[in-house]
């Protein structure tokens, strides 16, 4: 199966970066970022665990227990250098950048089994941030950060979870608050946690999707 130059495959290497919005030809492999150090170990594990396939020069690899699949893996070290990535974190680069996995599975891993935003090379096109501002209607701020500075950081966490919140729920519509309050993304990024269930809704009722905001939606609390 051709994979390079596929629209419907990504290297590891590729995706991650994109998923963290970095530039894969700009990374230092000695001062990988925390955000895609998370990254590529979650689609290696996902790999390891057979949750998605992978492909390595049209090939699928790692999870083909035929003998040929298995000779081939091991002339490779794919096993190996897969053990290598997910127990001691070490980053091969060529290796990571010669691992390929398909849309449609990285897609679907996405939302049905880790609940995580899908990488927005592969996010649908409406759910993606617009960004088609004249030039010429640039904000000045945009260019002076100052008034972020000036932010007291609470404000700037209540900023975050909003936004965060606002955009998870284009994608899990049908999430009520407590739910959207517990989503791995909205615990890891959106400082959810550390606003009550109460304190929580009311701060992001107004980008709610329609579902959470029907009468008798549960509030889950334990508090």
């Amino acid at each position: 199966m051709h994979v390079e130059n596929n629209p419907d495959f990504k290297t590891v290497w590729q995706l991650a970066h994109n998923w963290v919005n970095a530039d894969p030809d700009q990374t230092d492999i000695k001062k990988i970022s925390p955000e895609l150090r998370i990254a590529i170990l979650r689609l290696m594990r996902a790999i390891a665990n057979q949750e998605i396939t992978a492909r390595q020069n049209g090939w699928k690899i790692l999870t083909d227990d035929s003998f040929f699949s298995q000779l081939r893996d091991f002339l490779n070290m794919n096993n190996l250098k897969l053990i290598q990535c997910l127990r001691s974190e070490k980053f091969n680069k060529a290796y990571l950048d010669s691992i390929y996995v398909m849309r449609n599975e990285v897609v679907n891993w996405c939302n049905d089994v880790m609940r995580l935003p899908i990488p927005p090379c592969w996010a649908p096109q409406e759910l993606l941030t617009k960004s088609n501002t004249p030039a010429e209607a640039v904000d000045p701020d945009d260019e002076n950060n100052s008034w972020y500075e000036k932010m007291p950081e609470r404000r700037r966490q209540r900023v975050v979870c909003i936004e965060l919140a606002k955009q998870l729920w284009k994608i899990y519509k049908n999430l009520g608050y407590e739910e959207m309050r517990n989503h791995p993304t909205m615990q890891q990024f959106g400082y959810s946690s550390t606003f009550s269930p109460t304190a929580f809704k009311k701060l992001v009722r107004t980008v709610a999707s329609e579902y959470a905001k029907l009468p008798g939606t549960p509030l889950k609390s334990n508090k």
